[in-house]
């Protein structure tokens, strides 16, 4: 008896840890790891070059969140200090699938706290906004508290966006104020 039991609570432990997918601790330490990298301006976890445009650069990101389709750094051609990390970790032609997940991210990194070197730890801090199916954009924005130092400005963006018929689901770390230089240019 004590066997049968032993084995359903192994089968059900491993079945909600396989459900997880992308989102588990290792989207909270992936996304620690860039943060940690941030104000070396991702130097540390630049790979190589994977396309180059007029407008900007992507980069191959060394630090993957698990499970994800892709993960890169753009930097912008013109201003070179405009970098942002992205990680597309969902994709999917149905939207109530594509939602929900948008959802999980968002309370799993929600009140994550983030260590950085020579810093005290910060808590990611937003609000959700939640998707509407008429809507091609969906975006929740959260911020690192307190915002002092090298990470004030910075930004964890869960975004939601229709290209097609499909929803991808990404997770964008930046610095507000350099993007809203690159969106005056």
């Amino acid at each position: 008896m004590k066997t049968a039991i032993l084995a359903i609570i192994l089968v059900t432990y491993s079945v909600d840890s396989f459900s997880q997918g992308v989102f588990s601790n290792g989207t909270n330490s992936a996304l620690e790891q860039v943060l940690q990298d941030y104000p070396n301006r991702f130097r540390n976890i630049k790979g190589a070059m994977l396309v180059e445009n007029t407008r900007a650069t992507n980069y191959e990101s060394s630090v993957k969140i698990p499970g994800s389709v892709s993960c890169f750094i753009t930097q912008s051609t013109t201003n070179a200090q405009a970098l942002t990390w992205t990680a597309e970790v969902y994709s999917s032609n149905d939207f109530s699938e594509a939602s929900r997940r948008y959802n999980e991210l968002f309370n799993q990194i929600k009140n994550t706290i983030v260590k950085v070197r020579g810093a005290k730890p910060y808590i990611l801090s937003g609000q959700l906004s939640r998707p509407d199916q008429g809507k091609p954009y969906h975006s929740s924005i959260l911020s690192l508290l307190p915002a002092a130092g090298e990470l004030q400005k910075v930004k964890v963006e869960i975004s939601l966006l229709q290209r097609g018929t499909t929803w991808k689901l990404q997770l964008s770390i930046y610095d507000d104020h350099e993007e809203q230089i690159v969106k005056n240019q």
